[in-house]
């Protein structure tokens, strides 16, 4: 046994100061649910201070002012701008000036041309539709609570005034597509308010029609209605120069929606009142009861899925929320971390169901006119970044808007890749688009990047992995996947520089960085990259449709001629064809690492060397990044199988400067995807599917060394059921089956594969070891090896300096438990082979199913001077006759105890007379063979036998059944791969079980 220690992750101190708005009276903390933001003072007028609520279609962030209380509302179709096209026209016809130069390394002529003739205009930007205003005569309140509460997508808003508690309660209803609020208080006829809705667009109209007020605004092409009404219980109700005024009610409520013109990229031709009168009309026929239980049916069977426990929450888990990120570098605190992670899971939930459109930069919540970037879809890395989580989360529901809006750019990606490229068949995205999907590049010269479409498609493959077996979903995007494909196979042109002839683009540039102070670029690392994955799905897919043989052989034949992935002369991976890199350079942008995550053409187990170059770019990048990089960060360690590496970002990230009070992710300023990609960073530390793999805390850091997970995917068509570690080691697994795949699982050095069958539960213990299946009892005319119990806590299963398995790596208060067959009453002698590196004497006790103390055993240091120095220790035990269960509880003082190799029960002559054993009549041995890995000679007289293979894994290899006297072969068509097997040879009550080494 080998003995390492964990690393503590880093200290990494600092803080800022956080800025409060109004501040009232305060209100004691709480841990009582702790998925909660809150706050005790309103958001002020900053909107990273107010908090987000989202139905998909329609967004709006909570300020929770008493005197007048603000929502800022969005709708994800209220954009700037109209259809058409943003193409450079004549862009193609440049591109042979513009290679020549690359060619001949005169990058500025190049970057000058890509500048002048091939870069469009930039595209629209995400609009707010404005604000819903309650107005109250409310002053001098105290006892002031602003909160969100996650488990149910409720924010609430309470304080007290006059000696009355108020309530208002916010959400945003996906059934009913409606935001609600709830205003309430605690004595009757003391709910008094006005309300109304404003806009920053100019051109906007407001009428009524009795209780509501409607709202039509007109933003470029796009045309909104926005309808308010209200239902009081109590109270009287009126309507007058765009306000509704109530007076008196016991409780009211507001119900609001948002409809807009909009249908697609190319038709405005809706009828925003049309639709938007039919929603209310619905709604009326609702209570605000119906509404909550349809909103919180609807969420919750989404949100519940999966729930996540890192250990054992800090003292200051109750305090304000911006103040427990103020602390976080010094409490650590768990429950944080969770209340992050399932804060990002309720953003996409809110920001992005079917329907609506994408999350893009802000999610769906936006309250300027000219947001920063345009609040609009980043492709280079943004927009993807925002759906890391969506699979893994077990967010399915979230994803369809990005598949639909990919589905829907082919069209403008096809005008763009004949304008710009010149390619007559495949589509394109370079690195931004809008609603109406613009897909020329735009900006400058880094904007000439035509990798966009590639990596938005890898997202349609990916949800095609989490359902393997749906090949009507496969069928319906494979067009679009072929044509991202097709557009590389069209436009990628052979580079003449390095003398291997490879296919690159060109021009390209690495996202946002530059070389030497240029921009363009041919053949960068991520395109490779990114090309690479997506002819090779698009190759797979057609293989499982059976279509497109020809096309499939022109993307085999293109896809053999990228650039390979390499390193360069600091060790890192290069960024770009040519050994370009600076390694002082801290960009925030570490595109040459897509092969690292997203993707998986770099991993520990099949490129050691390209890991050990992603931690030298890794190192050279730095830790200290914007929001989103270090989000993106997380998933790399994780990746590289560091977490505690991975917890060190997750510390800087829950930072104010990185977070802001509402818990936004900041750039600065706010980008949303540093929130998703967080939460699929937790995901990859501790569950990783890439490869026909699922890895089991790949990437656990030292500071969550107790904990529980349930209800993450991964690929394949698994779902983590649940799954506990403990002292940083898994403990217990539980993986479903939802489509009956082969499951392939890995934690540490274990391993286990079996086919499943479709809704089954397949339980494990920490070493992957079966829990669920049923056991045969072990006969005790053989010995029993350690690693053959049926159920344990805490050991694991390791191999000697032989290659033998055993069990170690054994703590106080461990157990193993075997089921055993006795074939008489009596007194037995227990012997077992163990084995110590401790100075300390360790007792192993033995007890039966009732708890029955039968007996000790101890493990000896005199005895023993290393983990593998085996000597036997023997007692003496009185058994019953049958199957039983003994429990083995290992005791000591020192961190571990031992290792045990196998225990072996006979009976004692001096006190029992036994009946004679019929082992005699069971012979097995191995012969050499050459045309079998292993061969086995059973000699059962008379007697039928059966011989089962399994690997050391607990793998089931095979099975081979004879008569008398047989040759049982294993390996014969297929040899078997090196490693220790385990055969077990029964015949009639006999059985044999023989260590089997294949080399």
């Amino acid at each position: 046994m080998f003995r390492t220690k964990k690393s503590l992750a880093s200290r990494i101190l600092g803080s800022a100061a956080i800025a409060c708005a109004v501040a009232f009276s305060n209100v004691a903390a709480t841990t009582d649910n702790p998925l909660t933001l809150w706050y005790n003072s309103d958001a002020g007028s900053e909107f990273t201070n107010a908090l987000p609520i989202g139905n998909g279609y329609m967004g709006g962030l909570i300020y929770g002012g008493v005197e007048k209380d603000y929502i800022g509302l969005n709708e994800s179709t209220v954009w700037s701008g109209g259809p058409g096209d943003n193409n450079k026209q004549g862009a193609a016809s440049h591109l042979k000036d513009a290679r020549d130069a690359l060619w001949r390394g005169d990058y500025r002529t190049a970057e000058s041309i890509v500048s002048q003739y091939m870069i469009g205009p930039g595209p629209a930007s995400f609009q707010p539709v404005g604000d819903l205003v309650i107005s109250t005569s409310h002053k001098g309140s105290s006892n002031y609570r602003r909160e969100l509460d996650l488990k149910t997508a409720i924010a609430k808003t309470t304080y007290t005034v006059g000696g009355v508690k108020h309530t208002r309660e916010y959400f945003a209803s996906y059934p009913d597509h409606v935001i609600v609020v709830h205003l309430s208080a605690d004595k009757d006829g003391s709910v008094s308010f006005g309300a109304t809705m404003t806009t920053p667009h100019r051109n906007n109209r407001m009428t009524s029609s009795g209780n509501t007020l409607i709202y039509d605004v007109t933003v470029n092409s796009i045309k909104f209605q926005n309808r308010l009404t209200v239902v009081t219980d109590g109270g009287t109700v009126s309507v007058s120069n765009g306000n509704i005024n109530v007076q008196g009610a016991n409780s009211a409520t507001l119900i609001l929606t948002t409809a807009t013109n909009f249908k697609s990229y190319n038709d405005v031709s809706g009828d925003p009142g049309a639709i938007a009168s039919e929603i209310m009309s619905k709604v009326a026929k609702k209570s605000y009861e119906d509404l909550l239980a349809a909103h919180l049916k609807d969420y919750q069977t989404i949100f519940n899925r999966v729930k996540l426990d890192l250990g054992t929450a800090d003292k200051s888990a109750g305090d304000i929320t911006s103040t427990r990120v103020k602390n976080f570098n010094s409490t650590n605190d768990p429950s944080l971390v969770e209340l992050h992670y399932q804060y990002g899971r309720y953003l996409l939930i809110a920001s992005s169901r079917k329907g609506g459109q994408p999350a893009n930069l802000q999610g769906i919540w936006n309250k300027d006119t000219n947001p920063i970037w345009g609040s609009k879809y980043t492709t280079n890395i943004n927009l993807e970044m925002n759906y890391w989580p969506a699979e893994s989360g077990n967010l399915e529901e979230c994803v369809w808007p990005l598949i639909d809006k990919i589905k829907s750019m082919v069209p403008q990606g096809e005008k763009t890749a004949k304008v710009h490229w010149g390619v007559d068949e495949g589509w394109v995205e370079h690195h931004n688009t809008d609603l109406w999907n613009r897909s020329a590049p735009i900006d400058g010269a880094w904007g000439l990047w035509p990798t966009g479409a590639g990596w938005l498609t890898t997202h349609l493959w990916e949800h095609f992995l989490y359902n393997p077996t749906d090949k009507a979903y496969l069928q319906d995007v494979y067009s679009t996947m072929k044509g991202a494909a097709l557009f590389f196979v069209n436009s990628l042109v052979e580079e003449p520089t390095t003398g291997n002839k490879y296919l690159v683009t060109a021009p390209s540039d690495s996202p946002e960085n530059d070389h030497g102070g240029y921009n363009v670029c041919f053949g960068p690392t991520m395109d490779n990259q990114i090309i690479r994955d997506v002819l090779n799905y698009t190759i797979e897919a057609s293989k499982i449709l059976g279509v497109d043989e020809d096309v499939r052989a022109k993307m085999e034949a293109t896809v053999k001629r990228l650039p390979p992935t390499k390193t360069g002369k600091y060790g890192q991976i290069t960024e770009w064809l040519q050994d370009w890199d600076d390694p002082n350079n801290k960009n925030r942008h570490i595109s040459h690492l897509y092969g690292l995550f997203p993707s998986a053409q770099i991993t520990p187990e099949e490129t050691p060397d390209l890991i050990k170059g992603a931690g030298v770019t890794l190192q050279q990048r730095g830790d200290d990044a914007t929001g989103w990089s270090l989000a993106w960060k997380i998933n790399f360690w994780a990746r590289m199988h560091d977490g505690d590496h991975a917890y060190r970002m997750i510390r800087m990230l829950l930072t104010p400067s990185k977070t802001y009070n509402n818990l936004f992710d900041a750039h600065p300023p706010f980008q949303i995807d540093g929130n998703f990609g967080a939460v699929s960073g937790v995901n990859e530390m501790l569950m990783q599917s890439h490869n026909n793999r699922i890895n089991l805390l790949p990437a656990l850091p030292s500071q969550w060394a107790n904990g529980s997970v349930k209800g993450i995917r991964a690929r394949g068509g698994f779902e983590i059921d649940s799954m506990a570690w403990k002292g940083g080691k898994l403990t217990y697994v539980a993986i479903k089956s939802l489509v009956g795949s082969t499951l392939n699982v890995v934690s540490g050095t274990n391993k286990y594969s079996t086919a499943t069958v479709a809704g089954k539960v397949y339980e494990f213990d920490g070493n992957l070891k079966v829990t669920n299946a049923p056991f045969e009892p072990l006969e005790i005319t053989d010995k029993i090896q350690a690693e053959n119990y049926v159920a344990m806590d805490g050991v694991q299963i390791e191999e000697d300096s032989l290659g033998t398995p055993n069990i170690g790596w054994i703590n106080d208060g461990d157990w193993t438990q075997y089921y055993i067959n006795v074939p008489a009453a009596g007194s037995y002698v227990l012997t077992g082979r163990v084995a110590t590196g401790s100075e300390k004497e360790s007792v192993i006790t033995v007890t039966d199913s009732t708890g029955k103390i039968l007996g000790t055993l101890s493990i000896d240091p005199s005895k023993s001077k290393g983990w593998n120095d085996w000597y036997e220790a023997t007692t003496k035990i009185t058994l019953p006759a049958g199957k039983q269960k003994l429990t083995f509880t290992y005791t000591g003082e020192d961190t571990y105890l031992g290792n045990v190799d196998w225990y072996n029960l006979e009976a004692d002559p001096t006190s029992v007379a036994m009946p004679v054993m019929r082992n005699a009549s069971l012979s097995v041995s191995r012969v050499p063979y050459s045309h079998a890995s292993i061969a086995l000679m059973v000699n059962a007289p008379a007697n039928d036998y059966v011989v089962h293979l399994v690997g050391v894994n607990g793998k089931f290899i095979g099975t081979q059944c004879g008569h008398g006297d047989g040759l049982a072969e294993f390996g014969v068509g297929a040899p078997l791969a090196p490693g220790m097997y385990f055969a077990i040879v029964k015949s009639g009550s006999m059985q044999k079980t023989m260590k089997l080494t294949v080399h």
